[in-house]
């Protein structure tokens, strides 16, 4: 497995402080978390660092079967280091990490840890943003066997649900030879697959899967089936009794319908101000990161995000225009 000298020097500027905080997007998905326990893993079990995550957003239940290694903060108040070093992972801007974080942020020392199209990094100290990466998560393992010929049984898991989560278990385009080296290191902690498969794919509860199935009929199609899209109002939630995380990989289920090249799924905020979470998925030439970069979203050419103010219906007016000039 390559170790890219990025690696090496943000191991020794972790290696220059006692007390890190780790920090991840908002909301953050499989990546953002695996990342962030596997790098705490590394840094508690074998650099005997003082370490915590911070999130504005709780920690994602659908991954609770991941042990935490240190505490998992929501308020930075409560962040008991008083000069620590400042690891932000899996986005390179500090709106990304929540409204109060960039305060938080100014005068520490940082590195910024990404693999997202977008800005430079934040990081004081070192940035490595590397868009060819396949997932922050195998940034984070090689940063573990710069050190190491061996990864903690719990960091090694949480890299592999890094992985899995940002390639659809190792079967999009961006899962090229670098990363299946990545997963045959971490399969040689050792570690076991079947029962993480497990965790994460057969734990559905009864009200998700009826919700699934009302989202099913919901499905719209447009420009002669090339694109699939659904709108999820704000009050479905409580009416099916779920979580916004329930609707993790639902964009993905869309493309699996014949000649769809373009998914998109809005769900409307529970929030004072209409306002819309948008994430958009393809493959191949269809790029959906330029769309959403449209509305300070960004992400990769086929998997991307954002968040819109307005209502359903004026979202889906204003990302039309913009959807069928791509699918010309």
């Amino acid at each position: 497995m390559h170790i890219s000298p990025h690696a090496e020097k943000i191991l020794a500027a972790i290696k220059e402080h006692d007390e890190i905080v780790l920090s991840m997007h908002a909301n953050p998905d499989g990546d953002a978390v695996g990342s962030a326990l596997g790098m705490a893993w590394f840094l508690t079990q074998q650099l005997h660092k003082r370490v915590c995550i911070y999130n504005e957003s709780p920690f994602p239940k659908w991954l609770s079967f991941l042990p935490l290694p240190c505490p998992y903060y929501t308020d930075l108040q409560e962040i008991p280091f008083s000069d620590p070093l400042v690891a932000g992972m899996d986005a390179s801007e500090p709106k990304r990490f929540g409204e109060a974080f960039a305060a938080y942020l100014a005068g520490k020392k940082s590195i910024c840890i990404d693999h997202h199209l977008g800005t430079s990094g934040f990081g004081t100290e070192y940035n490595w943003v590397d868009h060819t990466m396949a997932a922050t998560g195998q940034m984070i393992a090689q940063i573990v066997y710069a050190h190491s010929e061996k990864a903690p049984e719990n960091c090694a898991k949480a890299l592999y649900v890094a992985l899995s989560c940002d390639t659809g278990n190792f079967t999009f385009g961006n899962t090229d030879s670098a990363c299946i080296q990545c997963l045959a290191k971490l399969m040689d902690t050792p570690l076991a697959v079947a029962p993480l498969r497990e965790a994460m794919d057969n734990t559905w509860s009864e009200q998700k899967m009826r919700f699934w199935g009302k989202l099913m009929t919901m499905v719209r199609f447009e420009f002669d089936g090339k694109l699939a899209w659904v709108g999820i109002p704000k009050e479905m939630y409580a009416e099916f009794g779920v979580a916004k995380e329930d609707l993790e990989g639902f964009v993905e289920q869309m493309r699996k319908v014949r000649n769809v090249r373009i998914t998109l799924l809005m769900r409307e905020e529970i929030q004072d101000v209409p306002f819309v979470k948008v994430s958009m998925r393809s493959a191949g030439d269809d790029d959906v990161r330029s769309i959403l970069t449209e509305f300070n979203g960004g992400g990769h050419k086929n998997a991307a995000g954002a968040g819109i103010f307005g209502t359903l219906e004026q979202v889906y007016a204003m990302l039309y225009p913009h959807i069928e000039k791509a699918l010309q």
